[in-house]
């Protein structure tokens, strides 16, 4: 692949859907790198006032939350993208606005339940399971973003479906994570306590309520008015049909984040706050590739949709080569350095995070081998394959589970990070092999593949 080629991908000039996905990206990425910089900066200051133990109740507390939200969305979160893409393209307007208010209304309803359920129960949570008194309050707290991420996660989700990236980006995490860095900063001037991130957070998760909704609203009206027609008959809209493709979505949706999860949530039952802090510090900066994976699907989701659903398999097998390496790259050199100086980078935030080292490195390969796999999630549940994929993840997280039970007793948070790692290898091996075998695409890292793709265009 010469440089003019590379030239005119990124321009746009060479490949539509390429320069699409470069520029859309490139936009994304900005929007995560500044996130990430701000969720960093929020975590040190947690970790700097309120330590170890202070930490490992937000990382809990925000584990707890993740899991909550991702029920409440009832898969909508990840077949709106879908659906909106696919309404968009025939110019099903009216479609389109009645599938976000019926999905509006039942994640009301799914985020108001779930979040009085863990508010509720926070005082047993705190007792018997997590056996700290002080994760009661926090937990309360907790109850109450529920509902607020809910809404405002479908809104981003439907956004996104928009290929409005910039907004849906803005307003996914950095309006989130920025009034409550904000916050902290500001309330740790008297007297940081840990119920106060969240406090903030909770106000973050308002302001992204009322501004994707706003925006939201504007879109549908202006959209209804231009006066497009569809280019196909426009079918009666029926929530059975879109409630029966979105389940699988949930589960599936539900376990990969379980899978990702359950460890921090055993380790809070089988040790105590402070180990929960820190290996929650280890993974978080693990996942400091991910600013850059989680760009390059907020652009690919509906554009491998879009291509998948239009029958252009030429250039979706192009789409999917070119966003893994693009994810590799810069993967690549970030994991290494975790896995060479972990000790160092640990000892930058405190000398009581250090201890994490080797689940660092674990993490560390474990984001380089999901980087390599490429967009295995996205295409599944994309193509319509969100059965089989609800089938892998189920079987690998059953397989976390009991790796977790058996290990974190002997070997503590090295044993979760490795039941971790080898679930989440798992599913991404088969996930690979099974959309190979099927579609003759392979989203592993393969760059003389994407070098023959390219010339061909």
């Amino acid at each position: 692949m010469d440089l003019q080629t590379i030239r005119k991908t990124i321009s746009g000039k060479g490949d539509k859907n390429l320069g699409e996905l470069v520029k859309g990206g490139m936009f994304a990425f900005g929007y995560r790198l500044i996130t990430m910089v701000v969720s960093y900066a929020l975590v040190i200051v947690i970790s700097r006032k309120l330590g170890k133990e202070g930490i490992g109740i937000w990382n809990l507390c925000i584990a707890t939350l993740n899991i909550w939200v991702m029920i409440g969305c009832f898969g909508f979160n990840t077949s709106i993208v879908r659906f909106v893409s696919q309404y968009r393209a025939k110019n099903w307007h009216a479609t389109v606005r009645t599938l976000y208010r019926v999905i509006f209304r039942y994640s009301t309803l799914g985020g108001v339940v779930l979040g009085s359920i863990l508010f509720f129960s926070s005082e047993f949570l705190a007792t018997y399971y997590f056996k700290d008194p002080a994760m009661n309050m926090p937990m309360k707290i907790t109850g109450v973003i529920v509902p607020l991420v809910v809404l405002s996660t479908i809104n981003v989700e439907f956004i996104r479906g928009m290929k409005r990236i910039q907004i849906s980006e803005f307003f996914r995490t950095l309006v989130l994570q920025l009034t409550a860095l904000i916050g902290t900063v500001i309330l740790s001037y008297y007297s940081l306590t840990a119920e106060d991130p969240l406090l903030a957070y909770a106000l973050g998760a308002f302001l992204a309520l009322v501004g994707t909704t706003i925006f939201i609203h504007k879109y549908l009206r202006k959209s209804i008015r231009s006066g497009q027609e569809p280019t196909e008959a426009e079918p009666l809209f029926s929530f059975k049909s879109h409630l029966m493709i979105s389940l699988p979505m949930i589960m599936t949706s539900f376990i990969q984040l379980l899978n990702g999860r359950v460890d921090i949530l055993m380790l809070g039952y089988f040790s105590d706050t402070g180990v929960a802090g820190v290996f929650g510090m280890a993974f978080k900066l693990s996942i400091i590739t991910n600013f850059v994976i989680g760009a390059m699907k907020a652009i690919a989701m509906p554009k491998i949709s879009e291509l998948f659903w239009s029958d252009k398999k030429g250039e979706l097998k192009k789409v999917v080569h070119f966003s893994t390496l693009f994810i590799f790259a810069f993967a690549f050199p970030v994991s290494l350095v975790l896995m060479i100086f972990p000790e160092f980078i640990l000892s930058l935030i405190s000398e009581e995070f250090t201890e994490g080292a080797t689940v660092l490195r674990i993490f560390a390969a474990m984001q380089l081998i999901n980087a390599g796999s490429g967009m295995v999630a996205v295409f599944l549940n994309m193509s319509g394959n969100q059965l089989f994929f609800t089938k892998i993840v189920s079987v690998t997280t059953t397989l976390n589970i009991v790796l977790n039970l058996l290990l974190i007793p002997h070997y503590g948070m090295e044993g979760a990070a490795f039941a971790t790692l080898i679930s989440t290898v798992t599913w991404n091996i088969v996930g690979v092999r099974f959309i190979y075998k099927k579609y003759k695409i392979s989203t592993f890292f393969n760059p003389i593949a994407l070098i023959r793709i390219l010339r061909r265009s």
